[in-house]
């Protein structure tokens, strides 16, 4: 049996093969036409098996197959789509609720940067803009706005370590030194 053949005996049994995929994909007819497609398509491509009685119990097992991965890679998605979900929620936070918790001795270190410096860590770093937009509003290139920041950074850091000590290895929230 040619290719030709094989799909014309196939294409004869769509409705069929349709209402299977469907049921199988909880009703999901649109989901149940482009697996359909892509089995048929496979089928078209692949030699399986040469004789007749054999080819639409193999199509079967081939959407069978189909339907299976597809329903696999959904619930991974909706897997992923919920971990994101739940991860973004503990992960968000209230901008005054942050600077709430800083320690105490963060503002002051960070008005002994230089302007451009304290401005891009108040905005980016505790404000959480984005680089380019700060960059915008301060009139720099969103590159020198990120070397500065980093620089920035850095400088911030050290000074941390030398004013806190150990607890500025941390997160530095709720430091317990001294303002």
């Amino acid at each position: 049996m040619n290719r030709e053949q094989r799909l014309r005996l196939l294409l004869n049994r769509r409705a069929d093969f349709a209402r299977f995929l469907a049921a199988r994909l909880g009703g999901n007819e649109a989901d149940a036409e482009d697996l359909l497609q892509h089995g048929l398509a496979k089928a078209f491509e692949d030699e399986g098996p040469r004789e007749d009685e054999r080819l639409v119990p193999w199509f079967y097992q081939l959407l069978r197959n189909a339907a299976v991965d597809h329903i696999r890679s959904r619930r991974a998605a909706i897997r992923r789509e919920e971990h994101w979900i739940s991860e973004s929620q503990t992960l968000s936070y209230d901008v005054a609720e942050t600077q709430r918790q800083l320690c105490a001795c963060l503002e002051p270190l960070i008005n002994t940067l230089p302007a451009a410096q304290a401005d891009l860590v108040r905005r980016c770093e505790i404000g959480r803009e984005p680089v380019k937009t700060a960059a915008d509003a301060l009139g720099l290139a969103p590159n020198a706005a990120s070397a500065i920041l980093h620089r920035a950074r850095a400088a911030l850091r050290r000074k941390l370590q030398a004013f806190c000590g150990d607890c500025a290895r941390g997160a530095c929230l709720d430091c317990d030194c001294e303002a």
